[in-house]
C-alpha cells in the first residue's frame, strides 16, 4: 500500500518489495530523507509498529507532538460567561479549535462530542465557550489517546454502531455519532470478536428530527453510507468485499425493518423502505440490536455516557457482545418449519386442499 500527500510518501510491504520500490523512485526523483522502518512520521501522525511478540504485534498511531503544542485561550479576569468574545479572543478561540479539530479527526476520538459542541459556537463564542474549549484542551493534554490497529485473521468485516441523542444540544438540535470497526469474521458460539477502530464521527444533525426514532434512523442510514464508502476503499486496496454488520441500541428500528408495516411518521417512510431494501438485498449482511452499554458510539452523543468500553475496545482490540444475537437470515430457516412440514402433510392430505388451506391461514394471519 502506498499513500502520497504532497511530498510525503508512506508505503508498506515486504523488505524485498521496499528495496525494489526505492530503487525505482531514486532513479527518477531525489529522496530528501528516509525515516526508520516501523517508526515514522506521516503528515504529523506518528506510526509505530510493535513487534516484540508476533501474536501481539500491532500498529500504534499517535499525535503526542501535536498534543504537546496545544495552548489554552487566555481569558481576561472579571468577565462573565455570557459575555461575547472580542476580536482577539475570537481569533484565539478559532485557532485552538482548528488545532483540536486536526487531533479529534485523526486519533483523539474521545473528544469528538465536546469538540462538536465547541465548534457549534465558533461563529460567535462567549467567555463560557472559551472556558469549555480550554477544559477540552486540558483533557486532551492530560490523557491523550492512541489508535491501535491489530492484525486480523480471515476476510475482514465492517462492524458499525450508530447512535443519536434527541435534542441534547444547546440549540435543541439532535446529535448523531458513528463508530466503525474493521473486525474478524463472525465465529460460531462466540459473542465477541477482534477488531480495530477505523472510522469515528460525532456531529449535529442538520435536519429537523421530530422524535428519537427519527434521529436514530437518520444516524443509522448515515452510518450505512459511510460503510459503503469504506467497503469500496477496502476493495480497491485488497480486492476483498467486506460484509457490513450493523449494530444499534434502537431495537424499534430492528423490529420495524423486519415488518411490512408503513411507519406513521411521514419523514421516516423513505428511509425505512431503503433500510428494508438494503437488508433484503444482502448489502447489509447483518442487522441486530445491541445493549446500550456495548453500543460504543453512545459516549460520542451525550456527556453522561461512560466511554470506558470504547477505550478498552481500542486498546485491547476486542469487541464484546457484538455477536450476541444470531444472524437474522438464519432465523428464516426455522420459520414454522415450512420446508419439513409441507412434505409430511402432503403425503396424508390432498395436495390441492392443503395448499388452499395454507393460503387461507397465511391470509388470515
Amino acid at each position: 500500500m502506498c499513500c502520497l500527500h504532497v511530498d510525503d510518501l508512506f508505503i508498506t510491504g515486504t523488505l524485498e518489495f521496499l528495496e525494489r520500490f526505492k530503487k525505482v523512485v531514486k532513479s527518477q526523483f531525489k529522496i530528501g530523507h528516509e525515516d526508520h522502518v516501523n517508526d515514522l512520521m506521516f503528515t504529523g501522525v506518528k506510526w509505530i509498529t510493535d513487534e516484540k511478540a508476533k501474536k501481539k504485534s500491532h500498529i500504534t498511531v499517535e499525535q503526542s507532538l501535536c498534543v504537546s503544542e496545544l495552548t489554552e485561550v487566555v481569558v481576561p479576569k472579571g468577565l462573565k460567561d455570557e459575555d461575547k468574545c472580542d476580536k482577539d479572543l475570537h481569533t484565539a478561540y478559532r485557532s485552538l479549535l482548528g488545532s483540536i479539530n486536526w487531533l479529534q479527526s485523526r486519533t483523539q476520538f474521545q473528544s469528538c462530542y465536546q469538540f462538536s459542541r465547541c465548534a457549534s459556537a465558533a461563529a460567535s463564542p462567549t467567555i463560557g465557550d472559551c472556558k469549555a474549549l480550554n477544559k477540552l484542551c486540558r483533557q486532551i493534554g492530560g490523557d491523550p489517546m492512541e489508535l491501535m490497529f491489530w492484525p486480523l485473521q480471515g476476510d475482514p468485516r465492517l462492524v458499525a454502531m450508530p447512535d443519536a441523542a434527541f435534542r441534547n444540544n444547546s440549540d435543541k438540535s439532535s446529535r448523531r455519532a458513528i463508530i466503525i470497526f474493521m473486525a474478524e469474521p463472525r465465529k460460531e458460539k462466540s459473542k465477541n470478536t477482534k477488531g480495530s477502530l477505523t472510522f469515528f464521527e460525532s456531529t449535529k444533525i442538520k435536519r429537523t428530527t421530530l422524535s428519537t426514532t427519527v434521529a436514530e434512523l437518520y444516524a443509522l442510514m448515515k452510518c450505512y453510507g459511510t460503510c459503503q464508502m469504506l467497503r469500496g476503499l477496502i476493495k480497491d486496496i485488497t480486492g476483498l468485499s467486506s460484509e457490513i454488520h450493523m449494530r444499534t441500541d434502537a431495537n424499534n428500528l430492528v423490529t420495524t425493518a423486519c415488518t411490512t408495516h408503513v411507519p406513521e411518521q411521514q419523514e421516516t417512510i423513505h428511509m425505512i423502505q431503503m433500510l428494508r431494501k438494503e437488508a433484503c438485498s444482502g448489502s447489509t449482511a447483518y442487522l441486530s440490536h445491541i445493549r446500550t452499554q456495548w453500543c460504543l458510539a453512545d459516549c460520542l452523543t451525550k456527556k453522561s455516557a461512560n466511554p470506558q468500553n470504547l477505550f478498552d475496545a481500542v486498546r485491547q482490540g476486542f469487541l464484546k457482545e457484538v455477536d450476541a444475537h444470531p444472524p437474522f437470515r438464519s432465523l428464516l430457516e426455522h420459520k414454522a418449519y415450512l420446508r419439513s412440514w409441507l412434505p409430511t402433510i402432503c403425503s396424508h392430505v390432498d395436495f390441492r386442499y392443503d395448499v388452499f388451506l395454507l393460503g387461507d391461514t397465511l391470509r388470515d394471519s
